[in-house]
């Protein structure tokens, strides 16, 4: 389902709402017929789900759920877990085609998918250890807006070059950015939900690479990820965070609390 404020619970960018929106949902439960664990049984949570739309063309470490400013919710009813996911409007996008993907983990595991840079398609991966599963959006093509499609992208992305994530740069318009070339570092202040989440989504594709030509593990991608969200959710709680990175790729961070004047140094 997609359309203009249709929900009594809008979300907020900035203070703005974010009021086109589509929404989907999905029906998971267990190939053995055991029930799904509910929010009151201590298993709960333990096998996360990323359930997200991706864009047939456009490679969906980019272009997914997480960039697109989507959320969840979720119950359990007789064993099947129900959930409902939001995301910016893709009906849009319906003259490329549309996915909906489910795998285990948090974020988008190029192991649990094959993607194909050539033809842009996307299939489950029948090799990966866990779930996997890809899905054709039947979305009338009539409802395509190959202009406002673009003009999204070039936003999400910021850049004219979709298909080059290298030219990818800092999409953060209040960041407050200080670099040191002699002393090899670069330090960053994030002070909105925006700023942190958009620096986030850039890292995490930089890391999905790394982890595509074997160089990092999906493993160590999902607690990096784990650790960016609890960040975001201290900026959404008021706090502000500094991060000091060094040449190395190793980086330390400070999140301050501005009504308290607290501070805490986080790993």
């Amino acid at each position: 389902m997609s359309g203009k404020d249709i929900t009594d619970q809008p979300i907020y960018i900035n203070g703005d709402i974010l009021s086109d929106r589509t929404y989907s949902i999905v029906a998971i439960q267990k190939s053995d017929g055991s029930p799904m664990p509910s929010v009151q049984d201590d298993e709960y949570g333990n096998m996360p789900f990323y359930v997200s739309p991706y864009i047939k063309g456009l490679k969906p470490w980019q272009v997914n759920a997480h960039t697109m400013n989507g959320g969840h919710s979720e119950m359990v009813v007789d064993g099947v877990m129900y959930r409902i996911i939001d995301c910016d409007e893709i009906t849009m996008f319906a003259d490329r085609g549309i996915y909906l993907g489910i795998n285990t983990g948090s974020f988008y595991n190029s192991d649990a998918f094959i993607f194909n840079e050539k033809t842009g398609e996307l299939k489950s991966n029948p090799d990966f250890e866990g779930t996997s599963a890809v899905f054709d959006l039947p979305i009338d093509k009539a409802l395509a807006n190959p202009e406002k499609s673009q003009q999204y992208l070039d936003t999400l992305l910021n850049t004219d070059e979709v298909e080059d994530i290298d030219n990818v740069a800092d999409v953060a318009t209040g960041l407050e950015i200080y670099e040191d070339s002699e002393a090899g570092i670069i330090v960053r202040r994030f002070t909105t939900y925006e700023d942190y989440q958009n620096w986030m989504v850039q890292k995490l594709a930089e890391t999905q690479k790394k982890v595509d030509i074997g160089e990092y593990s999906s493993a160590s991608m999902e607690l990096d990820r784990r650790d960016y969200e609890n960040k975001l959710q201290e900026i959404k709680n008021g706090a502000n965070l500094t991060m000091t990175e060094f040449e190395d790729g190793s980086y330390n961070v400070l999140l301050t609390y501005p009504e308290t004047g607290a501070s805490a140094t986080p790993r």
